[in-house]
């Protein structure tokens, strides 16, 4: 499948990363399918715990969705929290919203007091804008109800919203607990420093399927002509290698990007907060550290595994205008990068991590949905703990028991 098309920001930004090509059979601890930055996670906290741990990619390291990602580091998720309720019930879908919260300060920690590069990592806040009228009760409920497990927010009604930061919206939910980062440096970041521990990775090496051995106490990972023998794998492919994840998981969309030129953030009124909206699919919006804005949406479900880029130019025309919509005075945007990435999405918005009946020896770590670097720093906490004898504190809030795995 291609997961990207255009030219994603991170990736034209820096390059692409190298790294070899597995060229011997080998054992370890732990065989972790999937180079992105949720197996840069894994590499990094199992790396750190003790484990010998192997990192195999099938295409470039990072060169994937997470190239595409505009990392939006948020404790809301695409299911707001009354509804996660109705879904999941009371104290799962509190977990889950207070999981995120934990995760978007645990990463900033780790950006700035643990690894040698901060990633571009800064806090900023979220804007949840209300898209109709008829979604302005349902957000003040959403308020209250998220105040009600200790996340602090703001309910801003039309005039407010307009007065203090020329939004044009009915109402909008004004949060902290928020932050970006740069998803391919953080990437790169993480391999680096556990690589300097032990950590073995791997490039242009597409795993066809894994085995469980007779003995059940290891699983045999087949990589072209080369073999890796592990005590437990790791799959994290993201929404690739359906051979290797449970069936009739995920619905995938493709997203698509557009990023103005240096500079343009300065004038906002809402300096670097995020933006996104009660619509689905949504608008959002973010900026960088050297001042760009991001602006993101105008999603549709994949029908193949191709992009058109006539479809590209007209997606990133339209959502262009919208942004500027959202202001009483439209700002300055300049068009500098485009592209379109795909992403997955679960019926309740939720990622699975953890292990499943049906695949012995192995645990999943698939952060689908709208906050794949949060969840991907969970799933290594998650994993991490389980691996070494412990129980995170949100160990089965993202399980497969949501659909009987």
């Amino acid at each position: 499948m291609i997961l990207t098309t255009g030219q994603p920001f991170w990736l034209t930004e820096q390059g692409l990363v190298r790294y070899p090509t597995l060229a011997d059979d080998l054992s370890c601890d732990v065989a972790i399918i999937g180079g992105g930055i949720t197996g840069a996670f894994l590499g990094y906290y199992l790396t750190r715990a003790g484990l010998r741990a192997v990192v195999l990619e099938g295409r470039y390291v990072g060169g994937g969705s997470t190239s595409a990602s505009t990392a939006m580091c948020q404790y809301e998720l695409d299911e707001d929290l009354i509804d996660l309720r109705d879904k999941l019930g009371t104290q799962r879908a509190n977990d889950a919203y207070l999981a995120n919260v934990y995760a978007v300060h645990e990463l900033g920690r780790l950006c700035r007091e643990e690894l040698p590069d901060s990633c571009r990592f800064e806090d900023c806040r979220s804007f949840y804008l209300a898209s109709r009228e008829r979604d302005v009760s349902h957000l003040a409920d959403e308020g209250e109800a998220r105040r009600g497990i200790g996340i602090d927010v703001e309910f801003l009604p039309q005039d407010e919203l307009l007065r203090r930061y020329h939004l044009q919206a009915p109402a909008a939910l004004l949060s902290g607990d928020t932050a970006q980062v740069d998803p391919y440096r953080l990437t790169h970041t993480l391999l680096a420093a556990a690589m300097k521990q032990g950590l073995q990775v791997f490039e242009r090496t597409p795993v066809q399927h894994c085995a469980t051995e007779t003995d059940g106490q290891s699983v045999t990972v087949h990589a072209g002509e080369r073999r890796v023998r592990a005590r437990h794998v790791v799959v994290c492919t993201g929404y690739e290698a359906e051979n290797l994840v449970p069936r009739d998981l995920v619905n995938l969309h493709s997203t698509y990007v557009v990023i103005s030129q240096p500079g343009e953030m300065a004038a906002l009124p809402t300096g670097n907060a995020q933006i996104w909206e009660t619509a689905r699919p949504y608008l959002y919006t973010r900026t960088t550290a050297d001042g760009r804005i991001m602006v993101g949406g105008r999603d549709e479900v994949v029908k193949n595994a191709t992009f058109q880029n006539t479809v590209l130019e007209h997606k990133v025309d339209k959502l262009e205008k919208q942004f500027q919509g959202l202001f009483d005075e439209p700002p300055t945007f300049t068009r500098d990068f485009v592209w379109a990435g795909v992403y997955g999405e679960t019926d309740d918005g939720l990622p699975y991590i953890g292990p499943h009946k049906d695949f012995p020896r192995t645990y999943f770590a698939l952060g689908y949905g709208g906050n794949g670097t949060t969840y991907s720093l969970l799933a290594a906490e998650i994993i991490r703990d389980a691996l070494t004898g412990g129980r995170h504190r949100y160990h089965d809030t993202f399980g497969f028991d949501r659909v009987g795995g």
